[in-house]
């Protein structure tokens, strides 16, 4: 029973990591604003809770200010 419990505890924890993992931006107030970026949106969260307007740099979540 312990067996069963531990790995019911397990499945869930990774599931919620996993979900935290695959969205950095997680708690960011969005914008209703369209960026068409070729990378991706920098994933930067700003002091004031929104995330950086400027697009990814390649290879990178980040833009040029946010490396």
């Amino acid at each position: 029973m312990k067996k069963l419990i531990l790995i019911s505890f397990t499945a869930v924890l990774a599931l919620v990591l996993t979900a935290f993992t695959l969205n950095p931006g997680n708690g960011a107030k969005e914008k209703s604003e369209n960026l068409e970026c070729q990378y991706g949106q920098c994933s930067k969260i700003k002091d004031d809770g929104y995330r950086c307007r400027n697009c990814a740099q390649q290879g990178s979540y980040y833009c040029w200010s946010h490396r």
